[in-house]
């Protein structure tokens, strides 16, 4: 018989404790708690996601500054938070298996990256994103290992010739664009071969304000924003005409820049300027009459040799490593981004496994896609689909693919067509959540990945029949397509087709949809259309012919015909036979009138006649007979108000009426609409040159006589009035005591405008942006002392230019700052005789120790050419703003003082200071000369200033 002593068996009693219990209890623990853990995983994934998107933001905008530099902790954390999260996925891709066995295994990695994605959260917050350089002109700019080194010396040679003076860099996004540039602008800096080189990231959404004052700090020259962009303009051009030779990049344009409207001189034979344009649009480059150059996929040796830089060349020590890598370099498609992306965590890894999980994370987000497809709902599925004819890395206008899904009839018929908008926006939310489709934030637009798109393609032709050949930079009408007899929908937008042979004719009677937006067609053969009888949705948009053929007229079954932005277009032909036309959108063509046989289309549903210049008028009695319209867009040509109520389907309503006479028709009549909803954009008065609105609901009144008139729906969202000169102040225009909705108001050039309100204030809680311009009698915003309970109480904006006799912004007699609460930005510009922002009282000023002026959500306050302001605030206020991040004073020669309540402290050499300013603008006299409340302003602050 065994004998087990007492110490032995402790001793045993504890190796089996340690070695099968503990273990054990964990792993049921695991399998126990697996939903629990899940659960806290996915939260914490879901804020990292959001942290880590934020954070590239901000380092997107910091670093759009040529010289600024990312800090090394904050590229150490976004490197580390892009790793943890592809872990997450891989353990979220287990988790949907549910496979009951694996969950303890599949717990642990739960648990273990739980915690990583908590402590990254934790040490997601920097003082300091990035460095700023002494000087943003002739600086090095950090750049990555570069491929396609041909690419880089055939763009150096162009540069060198005389004759090249516009070079256009483009491709698809991933390719390596920048990179290119940012290499040859630092072998360019060091050979001196221009006197100045100048670097701007212009992003999407830059406007030529923001470009002039990105190259003005480049050049270091005073460009007040007081000014017009047209005296920017001049002052940018002489400067830029004193400078000699230099070399101007601008890198990530998504749309044409005009270079006589910024102020750039456009280079010539003999001056040796050169300018060099990046994009992703080869369209761009073409408006904007460049050299053009491609960067092109990476080959397979150049992949090969990216990869191998990255992760280094002793992983070739295992020789099986080799045909991993090969497949993973298939996986990335020749794409640069997606290489260097792989590369970074395989960095020195010699451990064949890993690299097997490498190249199976890259199938199984392949494997991924289509498991999403299948998860979506019938009708989704067909809509992303048909996204597919769409090129590759292609942005679309959310707006335009709801309606090409509307128009496909793959969202369902209802009675109202914003009904059909809001089910197609959901379709579409759907897909974006799904991953399928991309989004931009902030962006209404969507975009197809290359991916998503191929495996979209492979599914299409099991559905239905097509041809797509989008985005191909086809010069010529494949051959193939005219024989194609069952094909169903063709594709060929985005391409420079420019001219069609007679002799082809697309011989299929099924073809439904015909897609040939975006190319070069000067002219359509008479014989195009002859077999398109099945014809439905035909959009040849963004072409320049100046006439159509006459078969068009044929084409019984037409349900969308769509013409926009053929700026040549100066005749379509008779529609009179097109009764089943649901959609035509005529907008930016050349037509001098309506097309014959209009008032045939009985079933017409949208009409869009905006921004034709040449069309006159629309002939009287046309409208009342479309009776079934639901979207109407007519400006600037005029519409008659009575014709347009007549219109009982009517849900969007844009247009322009000659006078406050026909609005006011028009605003009753809308008074009496209980039954329905209409949207509207209404201009009034002479031709309004008006950005698109912001709101749903708009009214725009220009030089018109505002007395006796209703002017405003009870529904209005944004207002603006221009040269009206009978007003005094808004108080004068009828409905506005009713407005409460009101969101935007613009006042500009009312020559008589005193004040903005005159008497009591109409109770305006929904007012959030208020931008007052060029009103030269304007002395005070509220004459009223006392303004109405919760009176700008939503305010956010408040723009004041180029208004002369106001001395005082805001004065504590009015009571009107105590409303105040949700303003963020003011921005006040060549206010000539402005001495105070905020005036006291005597009474107040010399009893009080210390007025405190509140503004709890102020983000940027803009001071620009105000030669007579003397303060911001009496000599004993103090303004407490905790979310200012931006400052900017420009031109204020007599202010000596920042009423800014600041909290400061030091720490382990780092400055802490509080409201969190992240950007501070201002003359290099003026950083000198003002002072600041806290003795440890300007040190502290001085990293975060912009001298200009």
């Amino acid at each position: 018989m065994l004998v087990v002593k007492p110490v032995t068996r402790s001793i045993l009693a504890k190796v089996v404790k340690g070695a099968i219990v503990r273990p054990l209890t964990r792993t049921l623990n695991y399998h126990i708690n697996f939903d629990k853990y899940v659960k806290e995983f996915e939260d914490a994934e879901r804020i990292l996601v959001d942290q880590l998107k934020d954070i590239e933001a901000q380092k997107q905008e910091q670093l759009r500054y040529v010289g600024r530099m990312l800090a090394p902790e904050v590229e150490v954390w976004l490197k580390r938070a892009r790793m943890v999260l592809n872990d997450a996925q891989y353990v979220t891709d287990e988790i949907r298996k549910g496979k009951y066995m694996l969950r303890s295994i599949v717990g642990k990695h739960v648990v273990r990256l739980t915690l990583e994605m908590k402590d990254l959260c934790e040490h997601g917050s920097f003082e300091r994103m990035s460095s700023y350089a002494a000087s943003s002109a002739m600086t090095s700019l950090p750049t990555t290992d570069i491929v396609g080194i041909s690419r880089e010396e055939e763009i150096c040679n162009y540069l060198m010739k005389q004759e090249v003076r516009m070079l256009g860099v483009w491709g698809m996004p991933g390719l390596g664009k920048t990179t290119i540039m940012k290499h040859i602008y630092n072998k360019l800096m060091e050979g001196n071969k221009f006197s100045k080189m100048i670097w701007i990231t212009v992003s999407e959404g830059a406007d030529i304000s923001r470009l002039q004052n990105d190259i003005a700090r480049i050049l270091s020259i005073d460009l007040s924003d007081d000014e017009d962009t047209n005296v920017r303009a001049k002052k940018l051009y002489e400067e830029l005409m004193k400078t000699g030779s230099y070399l101007l990049i601008l890198d990530d344009v998504c749309q044409r820049i005009s270079l006589e409207d910024v102020g750039i001189p456009k280079p010539s034979a003999d001056n040796g300027r050169k300018i060099v344009v990046t994009t992703r649009d080869r369209k761009v480059i073409q408006k904007m009459s460049c050299k053009a150059v491609e960067v092109r996929f990476l080959s397979d040796d150049e992949s090969f040799q990216l990869l191998l830089s990255k992760v280094g060349e002793d992983v070739l020590a295992d020789p099986t490593i080799k045909p991993i890598m090969k497949a993973i370099l298939k996986e990335c498609g020749g794409l640069p981004l997606k290489i260097v992306t792989v590369a970074s965590s395989l960095k020195g890894v010699l451990d064949r496994d890993r690299w097997v999980h490498a190249l199976d994370q890259l199938k199984r987000s392949r494997d991924l896609l289509k498991t999403r497809y299948d998860d979506l709902a019938g009708t989704d599925k067909d809509c992303f689909l048909h996204s597919a004819l769409y090129p590759a890395d292609y942005a679309i206008p959310k707006e335009d693919i709801i309606e090409y899904w509307i128009e496909e009839g793959l969202v369902d018929e209802m009675e109202s067509r914003e009904e059909r908008k809001s089910k197609g926006h959901a379709c579409l939310q759907r897909i974006l959540d799904s991953s399928l489709l991309l989004g931009a934030d902030g962006k209404n637009i969507v975009m197809t990945s290359k991916a998503g798109r191929d495996m979209a393609l492979s599914l299409i032709a099991k559905e239905f029949p097509c041809f797509v050949k989008a985005g191909m930079k086809l010069k010529e009408l494949p051959n193939e397509l005219e024989e194609a007899l069952d094909i169903k929908k063709v594709s060929l937008m985005e391409n420079f087709i420019s001219k069609i042979p007679p002799e082809i004719s697309p011989k299929s009677k099924k073809l439904t949809t015909l897609l040939l937006s975006g190319n070069a067609l000067e002219e359509i053969p008479e014989s195009f259309f002859t077999h398109m009888q099945a014809l439905k949705y035909l959009d040849l948009s963004r072409n320049p012919f100046k006439i159509l053929p006459n078969s068009i007229s044929n084409l019984e079954n037409l349900t969308a015909l769509l013409l926009s932005e053929c700026k040549n277009l100066e005749e379509v032909p008779s529609l009179s036979k097109l009764l089943a036309l649901k959609k035509l959108n005529l907008e930016k063509t050349r037509i001098k009138e309506v097309p014959q046989g209009m008032g045939f289309l009985v079933d017409l549903r949208y009409l869009n006649l905006r921004f034709i210049s040449c069309l006159e008028e629309i002939p009287q009695g046309l409208l009342p007979k479309l009776q079934r319209l639901q979207h109407l867009a007519i400006h600037p040509t005029l519409s008659r108000a009575k014709e347009i109520m007549e219109l009982n389907k009517l849900e969007n309503f844009e247009g322009r009426f000659a006078d406050l006479q026909d609005l006011s028709k028009y605003v009753d009549f809308l008074r009496k609409q209980s039954q329905r909803t209409i949207k509207y954009f209404i201009l009034v008065g002479k031709t309004v040159e008006y950005k698109l609105r912001s709101c749903t609901n708009s009214v725009i009144v220009k030089d018109c006589n505002t007395e006796g008139s209703h002017v405003l729906p009870w529904d209005v969202e944004e207002f603006g009035i221009e040269k009206c000169n009978n007003l005094s102040s808004l108080n004068g225009v009828s409905g506005l005591q009713e407005a409460t909705l009101l969101k935007k108001c613009r006042i500009e050039e009312c020559e008589r405008l005193e004040s903005v309100f005159s008497s009591s204030c109409p109770p305006l809680k929904s007012l959030e942006s208020l931008v007052l311009r060029h009103l030269k009698n304007l002395n005070v915003l509220v004459a009223y002392p006392e303004p109405f309970l919760h009176a700008f109480s939503s305010l956010k904006v408040l723009f004041l230019v180029k208004c002369p006799k106001i001395k005082i912004l805001f004065s504590t007699k009015l009571r009107l700052l105590q409303h105040l609460i949700n303003l963020e930005q003011v921005i006040i510009w060549g206010c000539d005789q402005m001495e105070q922002i905020i005036e006291e009282e005597e009474e107040e000023e010399i009893l009080s120790d210390a007025t405190e002026f509140t503004f709890p959500k102020l983000k940027e306050l803009g001071l620009w050419h105000l030669p007579e302001l003397k303060s911001i605030c009496s000599t004993k206020g103090v303004m407490l703003c905790k979310s200012l991040q931006k400052l900017e004073i420009w031109n204020c020669p007599k202010l000596k003082r920042i009423p800014l309540k600041l909290d400061i402290s030091f720490e382990n050499g780092k400055v802490f200071h509080h409201p969190p300013l992240k950007d501070i603008k201002m003359k290099s006299n003026e950083w000198k000369s003002i002072e600041w409340d806290h003795p440890d302003a300007k040190k502290a602050l001085l990293p975060l200033v912009r001298i200009m």
